[in-house]
Formats: C-alpha cells, sequence, structure tokens
C-alpha cells in the first residue's frame, strides 16, 4: 500500500499540461531562394558601416537612446515575471510572530467583572503548495519566458531600426554636405561668369541684358546656399535626437564619395531570412505565449490540488513560548473543482485560442512584410546602381557642353544665353549625381536591414 501511495503521489507530483503544444506555422517562402550561407544581413553593422564617425555615432546611439533604453527596461521587466513564474511552481512558506494583549470575550462571559487584559505571544509558520497537476503553472513560466524573448526580440528590433536610421540619416547629410560644396562651387562659377560680362559690357563686347541675366544666376546661385544649410541643421538635429543629444554639431568623416558597402548582395532571398530578422522572431515568441496561455486558460477548468501546512508555539509569557506543550501544528489539503462562473472559464479558454489564431495570422504577415522587403531592396539597389550610372554620364557630358559653350560665346559664335542655360543644367546634373549617389547608398542600407542585419552586437 506504501508504493501505491508513493507512486500515485509521484504521478500527482509529475502532473499532466493539458494544453497544446507549439508548432511553427507553415510559410510559404517564395522562390527562387538563395543557398549560401553568406549573406549581407548576417554582417554585424561595423562591419558595414566602415566610416569611423558613423560608428562612433551608432555606439553612442545604442547606449544613450531613449528607445533603446527603454526596450532594454521592459526585457528585464519581462526578466523578473519569467521569475515570478517560476517561483509559483515551488512551495511557499512564511513565518510570522503576533503579540496581543486585551480582554476577548470569552473572559468576559466568564469573569463578568473580573476580567483583566490577559498578553498572549503567538510564533507561527506555514507553507503552502499548489501541484501543478495539469500543468497550468509550467505554461504560465512558458508563456513568461516567451514573452521575455519577446521583449529581448523587441530590443533588437529597435537596435536595428535605430542603426539603420542613423546610417541613413548621416548619408542624407554628407548629400547635403555634398550639395554645399557643389553649390558654393558653382556661385565662384557663376561669379567669375558675372564679372566677366560686366568687364565686356564696359568693352562695349557685352550688352546689359547679358550683365543682368548673368547677375540672376549669381543670385540664383546665393539663394541655394542657406537653404542647404538650413537642411543641414535640420538633418543634425535629426541625428542628435536619435543619438539622446540636444541639437548641435555633427562630427564627419568620409565624404559621399568615400562611402562604400560590402558587395554580399545574394542573388534571391535567402533561405534564413526567418531566423535572422528580429520582427519576424519577434512575431513567433509572441505567437508562442499565447500558445501557453491556451494551456493555462485550459487548466483552469479542472481540479486545482493545494497542500497546506502549519504550525507554532502560544504562551501568555514570551519566555515559555518554547516551553512543553506550547505548540500546535496543522496539516491539510484541498481539491477545488470550479462548477459553476458565470461561462467565465470556457469564454476566457475560447478567447485565449482566438487571441493564437491572430497572432498565426500576424506571425504570416511578418514573414511576408520580410519576403516583400528583400524583394524592394533588391530591386531598389539594382535600379539605383543604374540611375547613378546614368547620371554619372550625363553630368560628364554636360560638363564638356558647358565648356564648349564658353568657348563658343568668347569666339562670338553664340549669345551668352547659351552659356548660362549650360552653366544651370551642369550645376543641377551636380546636384542631381549626388543624390543618385545618395539614393544608391540608401538602397544599400535598406536591403541590409531588410535582410536582418543591423542588430547584432
Amino acid at each position: 500500500m506504501k508504493r501505491i501511495l508513493v507512486f500515485t503521489f509521484a504521478c500527482l507530483m509529475c502532473g499532466c499540461a493539458v494544453g497544446p503544444k507549439y508548432q511553427r506555422p507553415q510559410v510559404q517562402i517564395p522562390a527562387p531562394a538563395a543557398s549560401s550561407s553568406q549573406s549581407f544581413g548576417d554582417l554585424r553593422w561595423f562591419e558595414v558601416f566602415q566610416d569611423e564617425s558613423l560608428a562612433e555615432l551608432i555606439r553612442t546611439a545604442t547606449s544613450d537612446n531613449f528607445e533603446v533604453l527603454i526596450a532594454a527596461n521592459r526585457m528585464l521587466q519581462a526578466q523578473e515575471q519569467v521569475r515570478i513564474a517560476r517561483g509559483q511552481l515551488l512551495p511557499q512558506a512564511n513565518v510570522g510572530f503576533t503579540p496581543q494583549r486585551g480582554i476577548n470575550n470569552l473572559n468576559v462571559l466568564i469573569q463578568g467583572d473580573r476580567a483583566t487584559a490577559a498578553t498572549i505571544y503567538t510564533l507561527s509558520g506555514g507553507a503552502s503548495w499548489e501541484i501543478d497537476l495539469w500543468g497550468k503553472l509550467r505554461s504560465q513560466t512558458r508563456a513568461a519566458r516567451a514573452n521575455f524573448l519577446a521583449a529581448k526580440e523587441n530590443r533588437d528590433v529597435v537596435l536595428q531600426s535605430l542603426v539603420t536610421a542613423l546610417a541613413q540619416s548621416y548619408i542624407g547629410l554628407r548629400e547635403l554636405d555634398n550639395e554645399l560644396v557643389i553649390a558654393k562651387a558653382n556661385l565662384l562659377t557663376v561669379q567669375e561668369s558675372f564679372d566677366l560680362t560686366q568687364i565686356r559690357e564696359k568693352g562695349g563686347v557685352s550688352t546689359l541684358v547679358e550683365v543682368r541675366q548673368a547677375e540672376t544666376l549669381v543670385q540664383t546661385a546665393k539663394r541655394a546656399i542657406p537653404l542647404i544649410e538650413q537642411q543641414i541643421v535640420i538633418q543634425e538635429n535629426t541625428i542628435n535626437f536619435l543619438l539622446g543629444r540636444n541639437p548641435g554639431n555633427v562630427p564627419r568623416g568620409r565624404t559621399l564619395q568615400q562611402q562604400n558597402f560590402p558587395s554580399l548582395v545574394p542573388e534571391g532571398l535567402p533561405s534564413s531570412l526567418l531566423e535572422r530578422r528580429p520582427d519576424i522572431r519577434l512575431a513567433e515568441q509572441q505567437l508562442i505565449a499565447a500558445n501557453a496561455q491556451i494551456g493555462v486558460a485550459k487548466a483552469a477548468l479542472f481540479p486545482t490540488m493545494s497542500l497546506t501546512a502549519s504550525g507554532g508555539s502560544i504562551s501568555n509569557a514570551l519566555k515559555e513560548l518554547f516551553a512543553s506543550g506550547t505548540q500546535f501544528w496543522s496539516l491539510g489539503g484541498s481539491l477545488v473543482q470550479p462548477i459553476f462562473a458565470g461561462g467565465i472559464l470556457r469564454a476566457n479558454y475560447r478567447l485565449t485560442k482566438l487571441q493564437k489564431e491572430q497572432l498565426v495570422l500576424q506571425y504570416a504577415k511578418a514573414c511576408q512584410q520580410g519576403f516583400r522587403e528583400v524583394a524592394d531592396a533588391l530591386v531598389s539597389v539594382e535600379k539605383t546602381r543604374e540611375a547613378r550610372i546614368h547620371q554619372e554620364a550625363l553630368t560628364k557630358t554636360l560638363a564638356d557642353q558647358q565648356q564648349l559653350s564658353w568657348a563658343r560665346y568668347r569666339g562670338g559664335v553664340t549669345a551668352f544665353l547659351e552659356v548660362l542655360d549650360t552653366q544651370r543644367q551642369y550645376f543641377s546634373a551636380q546636384q542631381s549625381l549626388s543624390q543618385a549617389q545618395r539614393d544608391e547608398l540608401l538602397a544599400a542600407i535598406a536591403l541590409y536591414k531588410a535582410l536582418g542585419g543591423g542588430w547584432q552586437q
């Protein structure tokens, strides 16, 4: 009989989990998928962004940015929730000491007016243990752990967004710096044209109309400079906000033309995308937590078994608290089966199943979104490179055309209006080339993020 009782008790301790086992939803990966395990997204951010000034900005941001700090705090909170859930699997014990003085109703009833106040000292201890028969507490622990991992993935999502946003803002800043250099060089060029036209007008070679045309180009060039400087300050403010700093100057490193990223662009969609992207892993951890909550809700429909024990000592004198005959103890258990709760328990069970179904859809949506972002980024990298190549050719052609127009004007073959027109076109082409170089770099950063890079420390 003792062996049977021991075996039965062991079975009760092991319990029987009633929740569903988690299985990752099947997601159709679009073809073609790259077979190579090496990918642009596998590189850590300091292997991709090799501008030391940018790298230092990212290091500062990853430690001082408010969103990163908030995400890290939430991760620590989730970690404590795991400890709380694990602690519920263990017996809970407490100890107490209660000194009391007074006259109770029994003394008044027996002794009447002769009843006097008495002091009673009680030292007690107790323990309770909810036996996890149906896996409710274990499911709560699994849900808490999944929520902790989801908080960790959320921190990585925040880091990824921060790193790539900071890199894009820095590239945008260096492009504006380049535009400012172009605008100042253009101002010098048109100023020389204006000065030359004034000299020719005084010599009777040019007309006053040509002087005014050249002056118009000078004023237009001067107007462009403060507008670009305004954009530079706003871009610096954006970067400082990402750094968790007040507005101020941002240190520069490599020029726009010196920026280069490793050329590990995949031919197709990487097969390891689902494991690399933190937003997809976040969606899966949320799904795992919801799956565990189904087990918690289902276990609530079954009986709850608890063991309790208490004991201590009671005496009317503190020094006799541990004397013989003052001790008391009790040992018991309870088995509680819900009978009627107004349909709350079953409704909660159905609710958890519906919540899981929603998260399955969100997981599939996150996967599909990831596939789309990679496809968009791949075509953007290819087409922005083509556009930049064509713009380089156009800029070179306009540079040659500007020189020819000046030669024709000095030789008296063409009017000054042709010179002005080619100067405007060349300045516009230089700006467009700078923006094309920026767009190509931004497309590479977008691809790096889409492939799941940027969060690795």
